[in-house]
C-alpha cells in the first residue's frame, strides 16, 4: 500500500478528508475497522501460475524429445541436451517470480490497517486507511464530537496524516457484513 500525505479538517459544519467534503449534518456514521485483506485470491493465483509453467515446461521438454527421436539428423545429442536445460530452467525461474509475487502481495497481511469509515445516506466508504489504530479512533472521536458541537469553534481541528491506498483512486468501499472490511 502507498502512503500519501492528506490534510483532514473540520471548519464551518463540513468535514475534509483530503478532496472529499462531508457536511457534518449529512454523516450518518463516523467508526474505525479493522481491515481483513483476503489471501485465497493471491494463492490461487501462485498455483495456477505454477500448474501453467509446470505444463508448459513438461510440454516444451516433451516436444523436445520427440524432435530428436524422431529427426535425429537435425538435431544432435548436444543440442538436445541445451534446448532441456531451458525448457526446465524457463519455468523453473517462472514459478520464482510467481513466488516473489505471491510473497509480495501477502506482505499486506502482516500488517494490521485501520479504516476511518464514513457512513452517509449513501454508501459508507474507507475515507482514511492508515496502520495507526490510535490515529484513526482518535479521529472517529474528533469528528464525533465537531458531529455534535458543530458551531462550537472548539472542536474544529486541522491534521495531516499519511493516507494507505491499494488503488489510484483513495477510496474504498465499506462492506460490512462479517465484522470487518474484505476485499480492499
Amino acid at each position: 500500500m502507498a502512503a500519501k500525505a492528506i490534510e483532514v479538517s473540520v471548519s464551518r459544519r463540513i468535514l475534509h478528508i483530503g478532496s472529499a467534503a462531508y457536511p457534518l449534518a449529512n454523516i450518518a456514521r463516523v467508526q474505525s475497522q479493522v481491515l481483513g485483506f483476503k489471501r485465497w485470491p493471491a494463492v490461487r493465483a501462485f498455483i495456477v501460475a505454477t500448474v501453467i509453467w509446470i505444463a508448459l515446461g513438461a510440454a516444451a521438454t516433451f516436444a523436445i524429445k520427440y524432435a530428436y527421436s524422431h529427426n535425429a539428423a537435425s538435431l544432435s545429442y548436444d543440442s538436445q541436451q541445451k534446448y532441456l536445460g531451458i525448457a526446465r530452467l524457463v519455468p523453473a525461474v517462472l514459478i520464482g517470480l510467481s513466488l516473489l509475487r505471491l510473497l509480495f502481495r501477502l506482505r499486506l497481511t502482516w500488517r494490521r490497517y485501520y479504516a476511518l469509515v464514513i457512513e452517509t445516506a449513501g454508501t459508507a466508504s474507507a475515507a482514511l486507511i492508515n496502520p495507526d489504530r490510535s490515529l484513526i479512533s482518535g479521529l472517529v472521536s474528533k469528528i464525533t464530537l465537531a458531529i455534535d458541537n458543530p458551531d462550537d469553534p472548539h472542536y474544529h481541528f486541522h491534521e495531516t496524516v499519511n493516507n494507505y491506498t491499494n488503488n489510484n483512486y483513495g477510496k474504498q468501499n465499506a462492506q460490512f457484513g462479517a465484522g470487518s472490511m474484505m476485499g480492499v
